[in-house]
């Protein structure tokens, strides 16, 4: 087991994958990657994923939007400035 994978598994068992401070700033990330993907105008959002989602759109990275009570993810039109 390298280092990196130890570490990785520790901070797994010790905060569990939800609660790693980490995992919702990449995740937020990503979906701000996938949007700037051409054809990717929306991602859909499923299960336990909204509380992340919301927390995105409050700071910045993507618009949260419904369609028929559906949420899923927009690109922000201008993307806020990060300090």
């Amino acid at each position: 087991m390298t280092p990196s994978s130890f570490i990785a598994a520790l901070r797994t068992q010790l905060l569990g994958s939800a609660w790693d401070p980490l995992a919702r700033f990449a995740w937020c990330r990503q979906q701000r990657r996938l949007l700037g993907v051409p054809g990717h105008a929306v991602i859909w959002i499923r299960g336990a994923a909204g509380p992340w989602a919301a927390w995105g759109e409050h700071h910045g990275y993507f618009e949260v939007e419904r369609m028929d009570g559906l949420p899923y993810l927009r690109a922000i039109a201008t993307p806020a400035a990060r300090a």
